[in-house]
């Protein structure tokens, strides 16, 4: 049944239903029933002629034939209370518009960039031709009126399909990977005709879709058209949300290859940069002339070009990686030096600050709480000491959260073996300049940090997974001997009792006594001296099997005595995390790989930024529950760990995870950095950046490397000599025979 008026019934006009807002919602139901029932149908609707023309958004492009409904403005309430019937608000029809004495007879030509299905016929009607039918027209009356007109690009739903067009002056456009200050691209406000078009399946919610007017041209003044639906030419929230489609350029060639108004065959002029076209379209026998682009643009560089930066970067993708899928699908995209540009001037500068404004909402959360309890680890870009770089993070182990992550360069600190803890030091100086303390943190047993610590006065422990890590491959090396063969069946059980005694106890003395009495238990003796650890805790039972225990004085009891009272072993065991461990950033370092490959060389910077991706996509995911199924069961994958040689381990499923940091950066980029990226930029540049590590080193000249670059191969002049060289230089030492050309 067809939704109507409550006051007129059946109603032509545009039909408003109450809104959704408490608020607005009583004020519509006073002026209803001049007070707020406690019971009402809730499919009530007004017609617009309970509304002034200042309630609406759309009203002169309504009336000059736009619209075919009009849109209420936000906070609009219904004044006027009229019975007389029907509605009188008409949109004005085509001729109406031919039929208006200002309209010049002939217009010189009409620049129009529209958009129509190729089977309507698209005329303009004027006033020596009153019997002409026009169809699909997209000419707003002040285009007929006037004589000098400006190009639109229109922007309408067909078939319920965005479409969007905007028109540039193609003949002075330049383009380029980065915004020009003070360019004719520059946004500004320009007026919006919002173009709307029924729903059948949808009565609430009445579609629209925006029109966003070509940048002026030199003599155009913005503050000479001023509205109340002006905005920005760029909506970097309707950019980033707008979909985007792979469109081929024989369907483009296609679709301007004939003028829409007399089906003549055009002359189309193209030009192209990355992912952005834009095509000009004339016909040489009615002078139409069209104008479009498949994207807006910002300063003097497409939006989709800059997007496609940052969507690369900030997904932690490889943009040599994503050209060649591109070059292999011959898909236009844009050049390394314009990734890289971009990523200078726009998106790094975004990483940065989104990263420090992440960042000291962290620490102000974490203050409120007191002392916190932290995790830290190094990791570096390269296996073993060679790396180059070093990155110490510094993990919330009560939320897993990252709070602070510091990248050392090898050369800063005088070699890589120095690095972990220069970056502790930076880590625990960060949170004492902002006023956070430390309450112990979980680490590994490198020598330096336990010094350092202790020097610093903060309470350290170990991390469980590394020292038993490290005891168990002491344990392993001497179950291979022969007169060890017993305690291959013991490694399993001494693992699973080394987390159990720092788990279960609460004192360094309690867990030692617990771990030495692991020597009376492989021998079958279940009492003990120690009055912190008596008796075991498992129940009595007999084995039957007496070849599985260790006989007193063998040569493999005494072995295993020798490893686990070693002074360091007994001395670390004191110290191990009975709660928190550093396994949650070990995890971690496997999200950085996503970020930052070890086989890739990244700049400093880049590394730098691509950390900082790393932490936000941790911070946002760290919490992330199990996944459940439809009936409510727990998830889990059956995995086959390489450690644990072929047995099958059961793994909880999480949640699928999320990446809003990926869409506030984009945002972000597209709304504040590429409109005025300097105060960015500015703040990127405060970080101090360590020379490279071939800065130590006197460059020679590039002839001077060429002519000594020769190889054992070469069967040329150059390999000649330089063998003839090497032998006249070593007096009595044979070798090879003189190569000869």
């Amino acid at each position: 049944m067809p939704k109507r008026c409550y006051f007129h019934g059946s109603c032509s006009a545009s039909l408003f239903n109450l809104p959704k807002d408490v608020t607005q919602r009583e004020k519509w139901l006073k002026f209803i029933f001049n007070h707020v029932p406690e019971y009402y149908k809730k499919d009530i609707t007004l017609c617009a002629q309970h509304f002034t023309k200042d309630s609406f958004q759309n009203w002169s492009q309504f009336r000059a034939g736009f619209s075919q409904k009009l849109l209420l403005k936000e906070g609009a309430v219904p004044t006027i209370k009229d019975d007389a019937g029907d509605c009188e608000l008409q949109p004005t029809t085509s001729q109406q518009v031919t039929s208006s004495p200002d309209l010049p007879s002939t217009p010189t030509h009409v620049e129009v960039a529209c958009q129509v299905d190729i089977k309507e016929t698209v005329t303009v009607a004027t006033k020596t031709s009153p019997n002409v039918r026009s169809v699909g027209t997209q000419v707003s009356f002040r285009t007929l009126r006037d004589i000098h007109v400006r190009s639109k690009g229109i922007q309408a739903k067909v078939s319920c399909r965005n479409v969007g067009t905007e028109t540039i002056s193609l003949p002075d456009m330049q383009l380029s990977s980065t915004p020009i200050k003070g360019s004719i691209f520059r946004p500004s406000k320009r007026p919006r005709l919002l173009l709307e078009e029924e729903d059948d399946n949808n009565d609430d919610e009445d579609e629209e879709s925006d029109l966003h007017v070509e940048p002026h041209d030199s003599t155009y003044n913005p503050e000479s058209v001023v509205t109340e639906d002006s905005q920005s030419v760029l909506d970097p929230e309707s950019n980033y949300m707008d979909n985007k489609y792979i469109v081929f350029e024989s369907c483009l060639i296609d679709l301007f290859g004939s003028c829409p108004v007399c089906k003549t065959k055009c002359a189309i002029q193209k030009r192209q940069m990355g992912t952005f076209i834009a095509l000009t379209q004339l016909c040489d026998k009615c002078n139409y002339l069209r104008q479009w682009q498949s994207q807006p643009i910002v300063g003097s560089t497409p939006v989709g070009n800059l997007m496609l930066s940052a969507a690369t970067y900030f997904t932690g993708g490889s943009f040599i990686q994503l050209q060649r899928v591109f070059k292999a699908m011959n898909l236009q995209t844009i050049q390394y030096s314009a990734f890289r540009n971009h990523a200078r001037n726009f998106l790094e500068p975004a990483i940065i600050h989104k990263w420090n404004l992440e960042q000291q909402n962290i620490f102000t959360q974490l203050k409120k709480e007191g002392a916190v309890a932290l995790a830290g680890d190094m990791r570096a870009d390269t296996p073993g000491h060679s790396a180059k770089f070093g990155s110490y993070t510094l993990m919330d182990n009560e939320t897993n959260k990252i709070v602070d992550l510091q990248l050392i360069q090898s050369n800063e600190v005088g070699g890589s073996y120095h690095m972990e803890k220069e970056g502790l030091k930076r880590c625990l100086d960060k949170l004492d300049a902002n006023g956070l303390a430390v309450d112990y943190i979980v680490t590994d047993r490198h020598p330096q940090i336990q010094k350092y610590l202790r020097e610093r006065g903060i309470t350290q422990f170990y991390d469980v997974w590394h020292f038993e890590k490290g005891l168990s491959k002491k344990l392993e090396k001497l179950s291979k001997r022969k007169e060890c063969e017993v305690l291959k069946r013991w490694l399993k059980s001494i693992k699973n009792h080394v987390y159990w005694s720092a788990t279960s106890s609460v004192s360094g003395p309690e867990k030692v006594a617990k771990l030495t009495s692991l020597l009376n238990h492989i021998q079958n003796i279940h009492v003990h001296n120690n009055p912190l650890f008596p008796k075991c805790e498992h129940p009595d039972v007999l084995s039957r099997d007496r070849k599985k225990w260790f006989q007193p004085g063998s040569q493999a009891l005494y072995k295993v005595e020798k490893v686990l009272n070693n002074k360091r072993v007994v001395k670390d065991v004191a110290k191990l995390s009975h709660h928190y461990q550093t396994s949650s950033l070990e995890a971690f370092h496997s999200v950085i790989l996503r970020f930052t490959p070890k086989n890739v060389v990244f700049p400093f910077i880049g590394m730098l930024c691509r950390l900082y991706l790393a932490a936000m996509h941790q911070n946002e995911n760290c919490q992330r529950e199990q996944a459940i199924t439809t009936t409510g069961q727990a998830v889990y994958k059956f995995v086959f760990p390489k450690t644990k040689r072929g047995e099958c381990t059961a793994k909880p499923v999480k949640t699928e995870p999320t990446y809003g940091y990926v869409k506030d950066l984009m945002v972000l980029v597209l709304d504040e950095v590429c409109l005025d990226p300097a105060p960015y930029v500015e703040e990127l540049q405060s970080i101090p950046v360590p020379p490279p590590l071939s800065s130590q080193f006197e460059k020679p000249s590039k002839e001077h490397v060429i002519s000594q670059h020769v190889s054992r191969f070469n069967q040329g002049e150059a390999g000649t000599q330089h063998t003839v060289l090497l032998h006249s230089e070593t007096p009595g030492v044979s070798g090879a025979p003189h190569m000869t050309g």
